[in-house]
């Protein structure tokens, strides 16, 4: 598979992943499932995979322990996740604790409060790792890219290895075999025995990532408080107006390049489009409401995105159309959760929240034209 602009859809299975981990936790059986074509889908609350997967693999549970080969992709989420057994395509990994023992003849996406590579792992394509603390000791035969509180690499790289993290560290046995990009506010710890064969270039760290407020402000996106207010925020729409809750996320479906401009459109002109109308006296009133309303249809797309991402492990899950109000805000705050976890990746997260905002701000105005027009949807 390729990593280029297949990345959307990688994620998007990442993501879902990340969310199946939260409600299989819950489960007191294992689960499984399998597809005509050998995927196979499985959850619980403490898994051990031990007979081999012919296609692709969906894991998610409390604790997750693959030891056998995979025949294709794995997406696997869980609090305690542990990859020994190869998989022959790309791996899709979160949770709590992340470790990979297994080679990937793919890519690897791995995400978690603690994520490691082993010194046996063996990673064919291009590795992108991220958490609070991410150590790297086996062979990625391409790229790596980095984000994380703390970095420490004792492996081999076989491209260009991006670095961007708190604490940055190349143990003895780490050998660069490109050049390496790092951002960091403290210096980078490399050990003399450490090997770039490239060139080392450091970048500037971005404006307020900081010892005294990076991790304050990456968290303030988990705070409970906000979780619980969108939470509220989106059972209340789903109750008082069904559609308008589920209207958007459809058109998502429908139309996810146009939903991602239109939303991005949206984002960047409403303010001056409203500064415009106040400057005449005329155009005063609708500039206010303009802006009163803005602060609102963000917070409307980044709902509607959640609902999309509840909608989609809905289905990953193998679960009936959620629509009683009970399994949507079971969905909804599952997905509101895994938002809040990735808007804390540093350096990424802001990336993720805008995303998120715009995707659900362009589903908004699609649905609503369509609404308009008599449920007329427009060509893509």
């Amino acid at each position: 598979m390729s990593a280029n602009y297949a990345v959307p859809s990688g994620v998007r299975t990442f993501l879902l992943a990340a969310c199946l981990s939260l409600p299989a936790a819950a489960l007191a059986q294992p689960q499984m499932q399998t597809s005509e074509a050998g995927n196979t889908y499985i959850s619980g609350s403490d898994l051990t995979i031990t007979t081999p997967v012919a296609a692709d693999l969906f894991a998610a549970g409390g604790r997750v322990s693959v030891e056998r080969e995979v025949g294709a992709d794995a997406a696997v989420a869980g609090g305690s996740v542990t990859v020994r057994g190869p998989v022959h395509e790309d791996l899709r990994v979160a949770g709590g604790r992340v470790d990979v023992e297994g080679n990937t003849d793919g890519d690897l996406v791995a995400a978690g409060g603690n994520v490691r590579v082993s010194e046996a792992a063996r990673v064919a394509g291009s590795a992108w790792l991220a958490g609070g603390d991410v150590a790297l000791a086996g062979r990625v035969e391409k790229s790596a890219r980095i984000y994380a509180g703390t970095i420490t690499v004792s492996g081999d790289i076989g491209g260009d290895a991006h670095l961007y993290g708190q604490q940055i560290r190349l143990m003895p046995g780490a050998k660069i075999h490109g050049n390496l990009v790092y951002a960091s506010p403290n210096e980078l710890a490399r050990d003399p025995a450490a090997q770039v064969l490239g060139a080392v270039t450091r970048e500037p760290t971005p404006p307020g990532w900081s010892k005294a407020n990076g991790g304050r402000r990456a968290m303030s996106w988990f705070h409970p408080f906000f979780v619980l207010s969108m939470l509220l925020a989106g059972v209340l729409l789903y109750a008082v107006f069904p559609n308008a809750a589920l209207g958007p996320q459809r058109a998502i479906r429908q139309y996810p390049l146009r939903s991602l401009l239109l939303g991005l459109a949206l984002l960047f002109t409403i303010p001056p489009v409203a500064i415009l109308f106040m400057v005449t006296v005329i155009g005063i009133p609708i500039g206010f409401a303009l802006l009163l309303l803005y602060p609102l249809s963000l917070m409307l797309g980044y709902l509607a995105t959640a609902f999309l991402i509840g909608g989609e492990v809905a289905t990953v899950a193998k679960q009936s159309e959620p629509v009683s109000v009970k399994k949507v805000a079971l969905f909804l705050a599952l997905a509101l959760i895994v938002l809040s976890i990735a808007a804390a990746i540093p350096f990424v997260g802001g990336l993720v929240v805008m995303a998120a905002v715009v995707l659900g701000l362009g589903g908004w105005a699609i649905w609503i034209r369509t609404a308009v027009n008599g449920g007329r949807a427009t060509s893509q």
